[in-house]
C-alpha cells in the first residue's frame, strides 16, 4: 500500500511538471535599450543586459497576463502575454516610441479594445471575448478613460455575467455612480461616514463649524507622504480646521511601517472603509490622483480642491481662507 501511495504521489508531481505552462519572452529592439529601462513582470522588475541585443525571459504563467515595459521617466507600455513564444519589439525614435507584441492572442484583443474607433466596434469585441480575463481587466481599469453613453456603458454591463462582474469592481463602481451627484467647487460637499484601522467611526458633518481638509492619499503615492510633515505643521498653526485621510488603497501594515519609519505622528483620522462604498464615493470626487485635497468651509461648502502640490501652495491654500 506504501508503494502504492509514493507511485501515485510520483506520478501525480510528474503530470504537474508536464502540465506547467511556460511563456517564452523574447525582447529586441533597433537600439540598445537605455540604462534605466526594465520590464515589470509579476510583481518582479527585470533589467536589461546593456551587453546583449537579445534579451530572453521565461516565465510559467497559469492564464493571461498584463506585464509593463517601463521607462527612466516613469512611461510605461502595457502588453499581454500567455503560454507560448511572445516576441517584442521596442521601437526606439523620436516621437514614435513603441512597443509591438507578436504570439500573444491576449495582446491582440486588448489592441482590438484600445483601437476600438467607435462603440459599436468596441461592443463587437467585447461581446466576443466578454468571458475572457483581457476584455474583463480592460473595462475594469479604462472604464473612467472610455468616451461611452450611459446607456452604453449599461449595454456592456450585461453584456457581463453575474459570475464574472465579480471581477469588475471598478465597472461596478463606475454603473452605481452614473446617477449619482459628482463633487463640484463651491457647491456643498458630499459627506461621508468612514472607518478607521481599528473600525472607529468618523462622519465629515461631524465637522461643520470649522474648516476640513479631505486628504485622499494612498500607502504607495510617494508625494502623499511628502505631504504629511508640512500638514502636521499647518495643524499646529491654524486652530480652525480638522484634516481627515481617506485612503484608497487598503495596506494598513504598510502604511503604518511607513509612517514609523518616517518618524511621522499622524494626529487626525486616517480612514481606510466607506459605509456607502469607497471606489464609489472616490469617482463622485472624480479622483484622478494623489494627493488630492478637498477643503470644506463650516458651512460645508467645498472652497478648494487642488492635486499634487508641494509645500508653498498648501500653505497659500489654507492662508486663503484662514489666516
Amino acid at each position: 500500500m506504501k508503494l502504492y501511495s509514493t507511485l501515485l504521489i510520483l506520478l501525480f508531481s510528474i503530470s504537474t511538471a508536464f502540465s506547467q505552462k511556460t511563456a517564452n519572452l523574447t525582447i529586441t529592439s533597433n537600439k540598445d535599450i537605455p540604462e534605466g529601462y526594465y520590464l515589470n513582470i509579476q510583481n518582479k522588475n527585470y533589467g536589461f543586459n546593456p551587453d546583449k541585443t537579445i534579451h530572453e525571459l521565461e516565465l510559467s504563467v497559469d492564464h493571461p497576463e498584463y506585464a509593463y515595459l517601463i521607462s527612466p521617466k516613469g512611461k510605461y507600455y502595457l502588453f499581454w502575454y500567455e503560454e507560448g513564444d511572445i516576441a517584442l519589439y521596442f521601437e526606439q525614435g523620436l516621437f514614435k516610441n513603441k512597443l509591438k507584441v507578436n504570439g500573444s492572442d491576449s495582446h491582440i484583443v486588448f489592441e482590438h479594445l484600445r483601437n476600438a474607433s467607435d462603440f459599436e466596434s468596441f461592443k463587437a469585441v467585447f461581446e466576443s471575448n466578454k468571458n475572457s480575463i483581457v476584455a474583463l481587466n480592460y473595462i475594469d481599469r479604462y472604464v473612467k478613460f472610455i468616451d461611452f453613453s450611459k446607456e452604453e456603458f449599461i449595454e456592456i454591463y450585461h453584456m457581463i455575467s453575474e459570475e464574472n462582474l465579480q471581477l469588475t469592481p471598478r465597472f461596478i463602481a463606475y454603473i452605481n455612480t452614473l446617477d449619482k451627484e459628482k463633487l463640484v467647487k463651491n457647491e456643498k460637499f458630499i459627506d461621508f461616514k468612514g472607518y478607521d484601522k481599528d473600525g472607529k467611526a468618523f462622519h465629515t458633518n461631524d465637522y461643520r463649524g470649522q474648516y476640513l481638509l479631505i486628504d485622499i492619499a494612498a500607502t504607495w503615492c510617494g508625494p502623499c507622504w511628502g505631504a504629511f510633515p508640512y500638514m502636521i505643521e499647518g495643524l499646529k498653526k491654524y486652530k480652525n480646521i480638522q484634516y481627515i485621510t481617506l485612503n484608497e488603497d487598503s495596506d494598513t501594515d504598510g502604511w503604518g511601517a511607513r509612517a514609523k519609519k518616517r518618524n511621522l505622528e499622524i494626529n487626525w483620522p486616517v480612514l481606510w472603509e466607506v459605509e456607502s462604498g469607497k471606489r464609489e464615493l472616490l469617482l463622485q470626487y472624480q479622483i484622478d490622483s494623489y494627493p488630492t485635497y478637498i477643503l470644506v468651509n463650516p458651512k460645508g461648502v467645498v472652497v478648494e480642491r487642488w492635486n499634487f502640490s508641494n509645500e508653498k501652495v498648501f500653505n497659500l491654500k489654507l492662508k486663503k481662507h484662514l489666516d
